[in-house]
C-alpha cells in the first residue's frame, strides 16, 4: 500500500474493524463454557489514521490504520484520530455475549 517501506506499519481501516471483529468472536468461543457472561454494549474504538494515495492501477485514496510500535519511530506523514462506535448484534438482532456459542 504505502511506496516507502512500511507497508507493514498499517492496516486498511476495513483490515482493523476484521480484527476487532475476529477477537469478539474468539472471546464468544473462549467463554462458551464459563457460566459467567458479559453482554457487550457500546464499543468505542480508536484508530490512528493516515489518508493514503494508492498507485497503480486504479489509483484513488484509502484509510490506513497506523500500527502503534515499541520503537517509537515516527514517520513524516500526518495522522488523525478517528474514533468509531459500534454496537455489536447477532444477524437476527440479539444482544451479543461473550461466551455465547450463538454465531
Amino acid at each position: 500500500m504505502a511506496s516507502d517501506g512500511h507497508e507493514d506499519d498499517w492496516l486498511d481501516l476495513a483490515d482493523a474493524i476484521d480484527v476487532l471483529r475476529d477477537q469478539l468472536s474468539q472471546a464468544q468461543r473462549r467463554g462458551k463454557d464459563s457460566p459467567l457472561r458479559f453482554v457487550l454494549g457500546e464499543i468505542t474504538a480508536e484508530f490512528e489514521i493516515e489518508l493514503v494515495r494508492a498507485k497503480g492501477g486504479g489509483g484513488g485514496l484509502k484509510f490506513g490504520v497506523v500500527e502503534a510500535s515499541a520503537r517509537g519511530e515516527r514517520t513524516n506523514r500526518s495522522t488523525q484520530r478517528l474514533t468509531l462506535r459500534l454496537n455489536p448484534q447477532h444477524r437476527d438482532g440479539g444482544d451479543v455475549a461473550v461466551g455465547d456459542d450463538q454465531e
